[in-house]
């Protein structure tokens, strides 16, 4: 008996050891990541303007210095009003890259515009950003398959804010230029006779136009806004007497976005000789929370940007962006 039972507890042991054996040999591999940036052997952080889980290359390269945009002080800034004032070419210049946004869809697969050039100034009464950009051709139409050019930037409100729009409880602040809303601003709503010069429509018995509806002459009447559905709501984005070409809005992450109404922004933008420049100003109220902000902490604040490519089809998430930069007031 004891013979038999040792026979079989040997047995039982030689395949319990196989049956280990096989489970480690058939088991996959555990592999470690250890983001970049945090102690990674051989890579370092990605530069501003990489997009996240990109890695920047060999730690033997050192890591490229991230640009700062210096708000300098002078005694006064150029008119917001003409983006092309020369009293411009008087003040640094700072190129950053652009990389095409895909952290959310939905994504850009390739970006259209590569850099941006940032310049920034302030007086006592107002902070002036003018960036510029490359690009051929004008887009300032919406339409079927049609897109505008356009440009942001974005300030935290909260330390911690990410750049991706903010985050829960810490919001995130953002002036928004569009070549569409600039046309709108130099020439007039463009209604369907300007998209569409040679269609007719359907007259309606309120409109003050011959062959069409005018909108820009009839917003105004109480019976005609009836059917202006998006216009009697107060949707921002219908403003048939727009007078500056600049949103305001805050946000608190992705798809969080909120007009924010009667900014004391202005701004305004010109092309000219294949290039884009678009000045944005904020006046200098320090009941203002940005402007509170920059006070208490002048040379450790943060800036970032968004351009679209109307041409290219961009629109919403589809853009070329900037991560985080600093900023620096000299006051």
């Amino acid at each position: 008996n004891r013979l038999l039972i040792g026979i079989i507890g040997g047995a039982a042991l030689i395949v319990l050891t196989m049956i280990t054996a096989i489970f480690l040999v058939s088991r996959r591999p555990v592999v470690v990541i250890v983001p970049s940036g945090a102690g990674a052997p051989g890579v370092v952080a990605p530069p501003v303007g990489m997009p996240p889980g990109t890695s920047a290359g060999p730690a033997t390269a050192a890591a490229l210095p991230m640009p700062e945009i210096s708000i300098s002080k002078v005694a006064v800034t150029p008119a917001t009003d003409d983006p092309l004032d020369p009293l411009w070419e008087k003040v640094a210049t700072v190129e950053v890259d652009l990389a095409p946004q895909q952290v959310a869809a939905p994504g850009l697969e390739k970006g259209s515009i590569s850099k941006l050039r940032i310049q920034a100034i302030h007086d006592d009464k107002r902070y002036v950003w003018r960036l510029s950009w490359d690009k051929p051709e004008i887009a300032d139409t919406s339409d079927v398959a049609q897109f505008t050019d356009a440009v942001a930037m974005q300030f935290p409100l909260a330390d911690g804010a990410p750049y991706t729009m903010g985050g829960p409880g810490m919001p995130v602040r953002m002036l928004y230029w569009k070549a569409i809303w600039q046309k709108d601003v130099d020439k007039g709503f463009q209604g369907l006779a300007g998209i569409h010069p040679n269609t007719d429509s359907d007259l309606y018995w309120f409109s003050k136009g011959e062959r069409e509806h005018d909108a820009a002459g009839s917003v105004d009447n109480p019976q005609a806004k009836q059917f202006m559905v998006a216009a009697q709501s107060g949707n921002p984005m219908v403003d048939l007497n727009r007078k500056s070409p600049i949103e305001e809005l805050t946000a608190h992450g992705f798809g969080s976005s909120t007009h924010v109404p009667d900014s004391p922004s202005r701004g305004r933008g010109a092309w000219k000789d294949g290039k884009w420049y678009v000045v944005f100003d904020r006046p200098i109220d320090t009941k203002d929370p940005l402007i509170a902000r920059f006070n208490s902490t002048p040379d450790k604040q943060l800036i970032a940007f968004a351009v679209w490519d109307g041409t290219g089809g961009n629109r919403g998430g589809r853009k070329q962006i900037t991560n985080w930069l600093p900023m620096r007031i000299t006051l």
